[in-house]
């Protein structure tokens, strides 16, 4: 039974690094069996993590969440903070792809507020506080945001390694253009690129660039900076093939530069046929291309139209728990409602 477990969570972590999600579930799966079946319950447990890190990637957000809670709660997690550090970040990331925001700052909270030990416990403790500052920022709670992005700053080091570095820094890159200072976030997605860049992770390369280019966008960055980051996102996904939703996402964000850089007629074509699959969007996602829709509608000399999109904007955002977004879709709603 030994055996089994050794060779099924050699395999999952085979196919985990390859991004082979799909596989990398099923032999977690195996391991977590053959583990619980030998009474290993650390050796369960890890790989019970590993098999919601694939849900989410998977795009199975409602198991991720659910296997999360499980983790969470279970006895060995509530005698070890780290781990109940790391099952709660994993839970709140869930919860935020379900637009559950505020259950999901929640979360993000208590992963934060757990005694992670600091010898062996910083890398839980900045994974923990990236979740934070990324759900403050979604959630609208932006001076919140920036505070924790600074502490987070505090916690990257020699010692977290290019991805966790990479990563934790995209999250300050983020704070820092939803707060308004353009100039500290185009320094820390710098520091991010560089980190990401050299894990060659095609997958995660893509990844941030997409995120990169629409939070230069929704600052007003038209400058070639953000049509590299497009147009790397572009290539990158066509060379892994990315999930149908980062598809979606990335041609919302192409649809926002051309409407930045006056191709209005263009991006209205573009977002007419990525509406077609609003069902297949995260609700906060769907808020934004609406809202996104909406503008163009109105420049096009469309106000009814735009407002209607602007309005349904508004309540995507609202119920997503995004109430600073949705203040920002009513505000456009009542401004196409007196064009019209």
């Amino acid at each position: 039974m030994t055996n089994d477990f050794i060779f099924n969570e050699y395999k999952a972590r085979q196919f985990w690094e390859r991004r082979e999600y799909g596989h990398a579930l099923a032999f977690a799966e195996r391991a977590a069996t053959a583990a619980s079946e030998k009474g290993d319950d650390a050796g369960w447990w890890r790989m019970r993590f590993l098999f919601g890190e694939c849900q989410r990637e998977l795009g199975l957000i409602d198991d991720c969440a659910a296997t999360a809670e499980n983790l969470a709660s279970h006895p060995l997690a509530g005698s070890d903070a780290v781990l109940k550090g790391k099952a709660r970040a994993l839970q709140s990331l869930a919860l935020q792809g379900l637009g559950q925001l505020p259950e999901a700052l929640a979360v993000a909270r208590a992963a934060v507020d757990s005694p992670f030990d600091p010898e062996h416990g910083a890398s839980a403790k900045l994974e923990a506080q990236q979740v934070l500052v990324a759900v403050l920022a979604e959630s609208g709670n932006l001076e919140d945001a920036w505070r924790e992005a600074e502490k987070l700053a505090t916690l990257i080091d020699e010692e977290s390694g290019s991805e966790r570095a990479g990563k934790a820094y995209w999250s300050i890159g983020n704070a820092a253009f939803l707060v308004g200072k353009p100039t500290e976030a185009t320094y820390y997605h710098g520091l991010a690129s560089a980190a990401l860049s050299r894990i060659n992770d095609v997958s995660l390369w893509a990844l941030f660039n997409k995120a990169s280019a629409f939070m230069r966008l929704t600052a007003n960055l038209v400058e070639p900076e953000t049509l590299q980051c497009i147009e790397r996102a572009e290539m990158a996904i066509s060379i892994t093939g990315g999930t149908k939703q980062d598809e979606i996402e990335l041609g919302i964000t192409r649809a926002y530069w051309m409407y930045l850089t006056g191709e209005c007629s263009e991006a209205r074509a573009h977002m007419a046929v990525l509406m077609q699959e609003a069902e297949l969007m995260a609700p906060h996602i769907e808020g934004e291309a609406r809202l996104l829709y909406a503008r163009i509608l109105r420049d096009e000399g469309q106000p009814e139209e735009a407002a209607k999109y602007a309005a349904e904007s508004a309540r995507l955002f609202e119920n997503a728990g995004a109430s600073a977004r949705a203040e920002q879709s009513r505000g456009f709603l009542e401004d196409a409602r007196e064009v019209s």
